[in-house]
């Protein structure tokens, strides 16, 4: 029956590449990949790039931005590179296409690409509290807020989609543990130093997140401002970023 039903709203409402947009036919054995055969391997080859401070592959990198170490991120699990100068990437195609299209079924590709990372990152933080003598904290998701506007005029908000998939993915509870009180102006119009600005006092705690381990999601990572932000407003034990796209700076001002 869920078969069925899959199929019946793919043909209703057909599966688009999330990268090029090429309509894809739908496959009556299994949900249809978010991601044509032309878009895959460019996508694999993004994600295997190396990060220039670890010389990892971003999808193994866990570098965390100084300011966002400061605010006590310990770990930034990432998938892929991010610029908005590479107008053929499949990165910033994919964020792009989940900026104004709720598919649930390209937000369940990329809780899937993400898992693998979170897990690991999740398992070196309990290994070292157990080194350290402490109880392992318990786990959760939960998102940065989108732009009110934004959230008003697309009717969903993308981080939340995200961690919500990244949720039935893992099995952690996804929380909404913080709430935007201010949108300010849009933040790709400003440098880094105006970002973090722009953003203070942003946002504001929904509940207490004392005793836990936030895995804080969100699409992309520029500056780290908004995560620096989110986690200096929580008041959890541990915070954990997770973003799809990091732009990567070679040198940090």
């Amino acid at each position: 029956m869920k078969r069925i039903l899959r199929l019946v709203c793919e043909v209703l409402f057909p599966p688009h590449c999330a990268v090029c947009d090429k309509l894809m036919a739908p496959d009556p054995q299994k949900e249809t990949p978010a991601l044509c055969r032309t878009c895959a391997p460019l996508w694999s080859r993004e994600i295997a790039r190396s990060c220039s401070r670890c010389q990892q592959p971003f999808h193994e990198c866990r570098c965390v931005l100084p300011h966002m170490k400061r605010r006590g991120i310990v770990a930034h699990v990432k998938m892929a590179p991010y610029h908005d100068e590479e107008e053929a990437s499949a990165t910033r195609r994919i964020i792009l296409s989940i900026k104004d299209r709720a598919d649930r079924r390209v937000f369940r590709f990329l809780a899937e690409e993400l898992a693998p990372g979170v897990r690991a990152a999740v398992k070196s933080a309990e290994e070292r509290e157990i080194r350290e003598g402490h109880a392992p904290c318990r786990t959760v998701i939960s998102f940065l807020p989108r732009s009110k506007r934004t959230a008003a005029r697309v009717g969903f908000d993308q981080a939340q989609e995200l961690a919500r998939a990244l949720s039935w993915q893992l099995g952690y509870p996804c929380l909404s543990l913080l709430k935007r009180v201010r949108d300010g102006v849009p933040q790709k119009l400003l440098s880094r130093e105006a970002r973090v600005e722009n953003l203070k006092g942003a946002f504001a705690p929904l509940s207490s997140a004392k005793g836990l381990r936030v895995l804080l999601v969100d699409d992309l990572v520029t500056t780290g401002a908004g995560m620096a932000e989110a986690a200096d407003t929580l008041d959890a034990d541990e915070i954990v970023a997770v973003s799809i796209g990091f732009t990567e700076k070679k040198k940090e001002k």
